[in-house]
């Protein structure tokens, strides 16, 4: 006896797919090509603020520039207010000017050599520098503020600078701040010499004919 078994499936089974899988497929695909776009943006909002960057640094380079520019031309006007105040001052008291420059040229010994020289009426002061060459330089710088000292027009002298120059050792440079007195500047003639620093007159001499004995008349009695 034969005994026959059918081991096929009694129904063919489909293909299927289960729901979730798809939803995170989908799920998958839009938040990467959120990611993507997102990525995009960011990217180009990048380039933008990197444009910016570089624009606003060049705006600060030429900032910085304009800058030092005007820092010069404020010096420029400074100066030339200066000038202005010194040459309106002259106009106004040339007098008083030109006694002193007079008596700063009859001050200076003659080893003395100025370079440069400012006179600022606001406080009165007279600025210069120069060079003093001898075989005493320093002495002759200390007989430059003894000269000053002894003006009328002048007090306060002060050294403000004084060293070699270069490797030469009879050569010195120096600069002074004098300050000076307007009035006797207009009122007294150059060459006057400070009362506090002159020195004191001569006693008086006695007179030889008043000590001398008297001479008796003829016939007087002595």
């Amino acid at each position: 006896m034969t005994i026959k078994v059918d081991l096929l499936p009694t129904e063919k089974r489909g293909f299927q797919i289960d729901p979730l899988v798809i939803v995170l497929f989908v799920f998958v695909v839009a938040t990467s090509g959120a990611f993507y776009y997102y990525g995009q943006t960011l990217e180009q909002q990048i380039k933008k603020i990197d444009e910016q960057r570089v624009g606003v640094e060049a705006e600060i380079k030429q900032c910085e520039t304009a800058k030092k520019a005007i820092e010069k031309e404020r010096e420029k006007l400074a100066k030339l207010e200066q000038q202005f105040q010194l040459v309106k001052s002259l106009m106004h008291d040339p007098l008083k000017y030109a006694n002193l420059m007079s008596e700063v040229g009859s001050l200076l010994p003659d080893s003395v050599y100025i370079d440069n020289l400012n006179i600022d009426p606001g406080p009165n002061t007279i600025s210069f520098s120069g060079t003093a060459a001898g075989a005493l330089p320093l002495s002759i710088v200390a007989a430059t503020m003894k000269n000053f000292n002894e003006s009328a027009y002048f007090d306060g002298t002060v050294l403000q600078s004084c060293s070699r120059k270069g490797n030469t050792e009879d050569v010195f440079t120096f600069s002074m701040t004098i300050h000076f007195d307007p009035n006797a500047a207009t009122d007294k003639p150059p060459g006057t010499k400070d009362a506090s620093t002159a020195p004191p007159p001569p006693p008086p001499s006695e007179d030889p004919t008043s000590t001398a004995p008297a001479t008796p008349a003829p016939g007087a009695t002595p």
